[in-house]
This record gives structure tokens, sequence and C-alpha cells, in this order.
């Protein structure tokens, strides 16, 4: 190659420039997916329940209280297969009325008993908890329940396809 040929390859050549060039539509998509992602995964993931689950017998006419959900009273739950449960813990029916008085010493806790007995649980299952709830020296004694959907109201969901 002659000097004058490598001379105009030289200026014929533009330097190269960095490409830096950022597409933020491609990004705007890819964000609002995790975004979704996250939300879906969020609202989906199973959340930690404060009660054991039963399936409660169902009534006409419930009474509400509202007192049964907060986190200092009283609730005994029986589950289809007799195991017993004081608040979270599991507990033999034999040391419940123990359990219960030590609660008792905190004067702000309701001298109520919540129990939620499952609709397949035995009376034999039951009755070991009514007595020892008896014996810690509760009398106000309330059992938990689902309302009752009446017969007008099965219709109308019926009807509108629910």
């Amino acid at each position: 190659m002659r000097a004058s040929e490598l001379a105009m390859l030289q200026t014929w050549r533009k330097p190269a420039k960095l490409f830096s060039d950022f597409n933020t539509l491609q990004f705007a998509c890819v964000m609002s997916l995790v975004v979704f992602v996250l939300l879906v995964f969020f609202m989906t993931a199973p959340t930690r329940h404060r009660s054991v689950s039963t399936d409660l017998a169902k009534a006409d006419h419930p009474v509400a209280m509202p007192w049964a959900d907060r986190e200092d009273a009283l609730k005994v739950t029986i589950t289809r297969d007799g195991i017993v449960f004081f608040r979270n813990e599991r507990i033999d029916p034999v040391d419940l009325a123990q359990k219960i008085g030590d609660h008792l010493k905190d004067r702000t806790v309701e001298r109520k008993v919540y129990i939620a007995a499952d609709t397949q649980a035995r009376w034999s299952n039951v009755k070991p908890v009514l007595d020892a709830v008896h014996q810690a020296g509760i009398v106000r004694v309330a059992f938990l329940v689902d309302q009752r959907r009446s017969a007008a109201l099965h219709m109308k969901l019926a009807e509108s396809g629910l």
C-alpha cells in the first residue's frame, strides 16, 4: 500500500463511538412485569392464620362476638380429630383448666371462653373441654358458629348465578 492510500484510508474511517443508548420502553415493560408478578405472589401467598382451621356449625340467628377475634381472647378450638388447642397451642384437655387459670391472673382478660368446635367433633371430645372450663371458674362460655344463609338469600344467589 502506498502512503497516499494509507492516508486516505485513515481519513475515510471515522473513529468508533461508544454506543450507550438505553431503551426505556423495554425497561418499563420488564419492570411492570416484575411488579405484577410480585403483586400476584403476595396476594396469593398463604397467610399465617391466628387460629386453627375448623368447619364451624351453622346457625340461623347467631349473635355477633367481636371480642372472640381479640388476640388475648380465651379461645379453645376442637378439631374433628379431637385435638384441642388453647389459643394456638396444642394442649391436653386435662391441662386446660390450669392454662385458663394462668391467663385469668391478668385482670384485663375477658372472663369468657370462646369454643370453636368442628361440626365433625364428637361430644366425647367436647365434654372434657367444657368440664375444664368450668373447673377453671369460667361460667360464660360461647360457641362460635357460621351464619347460615336464609332460603330467600339462596334463591337470590341462584338467580344471579353466584
